[in-house]
């Protein structure tokens, strides 16, 4: 048996045999694809989880056998995540041909404080659950992964049940935009319409779906669907939400499963469901209802993502918490990383720039966008050959406008008029040395007979790239934005 995986996240090297490492104590978790079992690491005593694949891989696994593993494919491509299950480490049993993979314990999981009856939790918890779920599947989306399993198995705590995070990404996939994915995914109760009534056809709205049913289990005690098959799930979903109307059913139309044929094709429905409505169901009062219901909505396009719902002001007492600060250590552990990537590239280029790089959020119609930002710096010997050159530009008495590549703007107030002549930037960071003078005049129209250095103000400005504009005054450099 050996470690043989490519680029998988692990703080150690691994060389050794799994058993020469760890000790399996008991079996605590069975599915149809792998069992779970409690194992120790045999120097520090530590515990973990090791999810030995009930699947034959042979004697040999090559790096595409390891990619096509769900968790190791997360793993490589994501990275660590406080609200997030990652893999430690991984094994292939070369005897056997079985992949053990190796994650931190959890010893509880929300199904289990379902059916132990704590459920109704109070509101406050609520809404730590939802903020850490809803952090772990934002950070999982942007990075172009659908969970497609979300359910309270897959919830698990840890720290005295507050902190939360999502495992098991064994049906994980890459979001692909207009590709047909895997029809039968995630659990019927929590699987979403698109997913009932189409071949395949969903994106990462079908986690928040179901992230919406989970909210409303642990509010209430009891599932919001619980069909009995697929064709029960969706009548159930319907007398809750309604029929979709017919643009929707159209939609879906286009890429029917067996589901939708049996519903509007074979027993031809043309009697639309009013439904109750989501609020009698789960009245206004309850924790939460301001979230639920952007969750829990028939078209996925209308439906919240993970960014939007975060922004609600539902998630304002999540400030200043520990969550939220586990968040702030995450976001500046991944900006310094951006940091030290761009000064690698600055390294191998030979530039005379130094960057940083930091993430600004902007929001859209579809969420936020990140953007990367760049600021600069110039080095000193720059920055001493434009003061020798703003010092003479600043001694000359007035500047030939006839000689300036420039826009003239003219802007008027009662007693001012300004005549601003902005210079075409030239980048003085690949050697050349022209400079382009911003004059800036001032007269007075009630003024007369004033000497002509109080009536002019010249004023030297050197652009060391498009973006920003470095200013000299009382010797002290400034860096602001041109003007426009």
């Amino acid at each position: 048996m050996s470690p043989n995986t490519p680029n998988l996240l692990s703080s150690r090297d691994n060389f050794n045999n799994f058993y020469s490492e760890f000790d399996l104590r008991e079996k605590i978790g069975e599915g149809s694809f792998s069992d779970v079992w409690l194992c120790v690491h045999r120097n520090n005593g530590r515990e973990y989880a090791a999810k030995v694949l009930k699947k034959d891989y042979g004697h040999t696994v090559d790096a595409d056998k390891w990619n096509a593993i769900s968790e190791v494919n997360v793993s490589n491509s994501v990275g660590k995540h406080p609200f997030l299950l990652m893999l430690k480490s991984a094994y292939h049993d070369k005897e056997k041909g079985q992949i053990i993979l190796v994650t931190e314990l959890m010893k509880k999981s929300l199904y289990d404080i379902i059916e132990n009856g704590e459920c109704p939790l109070s509101e406050y918890r609520i809404k730590t659950y939802m903020y850490q779920m809803l952090e772990g599947l934002r950070y999982l989306h942007e990075n172009g992964f659908i969970h497609r399993d979300i359910k309270p198995e897959n919830i698990l705590l840890t720290s005295r049940d507050k902190i939360l995070k999502i495992g098991d990404f064994g049906t994980t996939c890459q979001a692909i935009y207009g590709h047909q994915y895997k029809q039968y995914v995630a659990t019927r109760w929590y699987r979403s319409p698109e997913c009932l009534l189409t071949k395949g056809w969903y994106n990462s709205k079908m986690d928040i779906w179901a992230t919406g049913c989970v909210l409303y289990e642990i509010a209430t005690g009891h599932p919001l669907f619980d069909g009995r098959d697929e064709n029960d799930q969706i009548e159930k979903i319907d007398l809750v939400l309604g029929s979709p109307d017919q643009r929707l059913i159209n939609k879906f139309k286009k890429y029917k499963s067996d589901v939708f044929v049996a519903r509007y094709e074979t027993n031809k429905r043309n009697d639309r469901t009013t439904g109750v409505g989501l609020h009698s169901v789960y009245q206004p009062y309850r924790p939460a209802y301001d979230l639920i219901i952007d969750m829990i909505v028939y078209d996925p396009s209308k439906r919240y993502s993970a960014n939007r719902l975060l922004r609600k002001s539902y998630f304002y007492e999540m400030n200043n918490t520990a969550f939220e600060y586990k968040m702030r250590e995450f976001e500046k552990l991944l900006r310094n990383k951006s940091i030290i990537n761009l000064s690698k590239i600055d390294e191998k280029s030979n530039t005379t720039i130094n960057r940083q790089s930091s993430i600004i959020k902007k929001q859209g119609p579809g969420g936020d966008r990140i953007q990367n930002v760049q600021t600069h710096s110039v080095i000193a010997e720059t920055y001493n050959r434009l003061s020798a050159d703003i010092s003479q530009k600043i001694d000359r008495p007035k500047l030939d406008k006839r000689k300036s590549n420039g826009h003239k703007i003219s802007c008027s107030k009662t007693n001012i008029k300004k005549s601003i002549i902005i210079p075409e930037p030239e980048n003085i960071l690949y050697g050349n040395r022209k400079q382009n003078s911003l004059n800036i005049i001032c007269s007075l129209d009630n003024t007369k007979d004033i000497s002509s250095s109080k009536q002019m103000l010249t004023e030297s400005v050197s652009t060391s790239n498009k973006g920003s504009v470095i200013k000299n005054i009382k010797n002290q450099f400034v860096n602001r934005q041109p003007f426009k």
